[in-house]
């Protein structure tokens, strides 16, 4: 029995005849008493309250029917995209091509919809099987090359948007399965369809993480990979399970934006790269690996979600969206940052 200790965290990981017993990250004491700090989603659940209200109270229209609907359905495909990231940034890694992983899938499923006459179910299926393939693809390339995961998922991202664009030749599939068109307007009250779908997904990967062995190991990986490895944890084959995750969660993801859109396009995905770490950041996710947070991922996409629809009800002129977007992607880094310094420290940054 090892342990790692440190006065704020330590790692316990018990090797018995080369199984894994148990492999976990236990804080040893109270976070700093600020509880903006103490609690990762204290912070970002007031936020998220002061500006519902102040939103709502400069503008009428932002509790009417369409505006919660629109927001729900764009809460729906950021909350999925930020599962995609948070799902690889458990390792400690980053996937940069997450916007082109889940436009290639959804224009495949636009192409046998569309030109094969697919039915709706094995169309779907195709996209999420060829999802989850680009990002076994990809965890393969990360693992056995050596090379940053930045550098193999920035070049993919560049590749998975030409693939993408030489099967559409630049046009987007707009007569989609009448069946799919039926459910993508489909609301059950004021909840569209997709949204439900969403949390679906979100149960999912919180029961993944929280009771299947291949989520604690996706954490142990992330939190200590010399640690995991002398639990008998096969590193490589973690890592590629922990991108082929963040594959299926874009096909996902690009199936919602489908149902959004009414159509299939190559703009899928072109804003998720920055928003999904936002998403995930803000929502307790650590940039180095080793701690998640489900509902923290839906959380912090809300938030970015209020903030984008308060900068057009606002009348921001969309050119300046990105600033805004940017200074809280640098906000979240910085958060990211203090909450490892008062309250999170990784195991093998202290074993150094």
């Amino acid at each position: 029995m090892v342990y790692y200790l440190d006065k704020v965290v330590y790692i316990k990981y018990v090797s018995n005849e080369d199984h894994l017993r148990e492999c976990s990250v236990v804080k040893s004491r109270k976070m700093a008493k600020n509880p903006f700090f103490s609690n990762d989603l204290g912070g970002i659940v007031l936020a998220c309250v002061i500006l519902t209200v102040v939103i709502s109270s400069t503008s009428e229209g932002f509790l009417s029917f369409f505006n919660i609907n629109a927001n729900l359905q764009a809460l729906s495909v950021l909350f999925v995209v930020g599962l995609a990231q948070m799902s690889v940034l458990s390792l400690g890694h980053f996937n940069l091509a997450i916007g082109s992983m889940g436009c290639l899938s959804a224009i495949l499923i636009g192409l046998f919809m569309e030109v094969f006459g697919w039915p709706v179910i094995m169309s779907l299926l195709i996209g999420i099987f060829f999802a989850g393939l680009l990002g076994a693809i990809q965890g393969i390339l990360v693992d056995k090359s050596g090379i940053n995961p930045f550098i193999i998922t920035l070049a993919l991202l560049s590749v998975y948007q030409g693939i993408a664009a030489i099967i559409c030749k630049g046009k987007s599939f707009q007569n989609l399965s009448k069946e799919f068109m039926a459910g993508s307007i489909r609301n059950f009250g004021v909840l569209p369809l997709m949204f439900i779908v969403s949390i679906i997904i979100g149960v999912v990967i919180f029961f993944i993480f929280r009771y299947l062995k291949i989520g604690r190991m996706l954490l142990a990986c992330g939190a200590n990979p010399t640690a995991a490895i002398f639990s008998s944890i096969n590193l490589d084959g973690v890592v590629v399970v922990g991108h082929t995750l963040s594959g299926v969660l874009c096909g996902l993801a690009g199936i919602l934006q489908m149902m959004r859109f009414g159509s299939a396009q190559l703009s899928i995905g072109g804003d998720w790269m920055m928003k999904s770490f936002m998403a995930a950041i803000l929502g307790g996710t650590l940039l180095s690996g080793g701690k998640i947070s489900t509902m923290g991922t839906l959380i912090g996409a809300l938030l970015v979600t209020l903030i984008n629809n308060a900068l057009m009800i606002w009348g921001v002129s969309s050119y300046s969206v990105n600033i805004y977007l940017g200074m809280i992607l640098i906000f979240a880094y910085i958060l990211d940052k203090v909450r490892k310094i008062r309250g999170f420290k990784t195991p093998e940054k202290y074993g150094q």
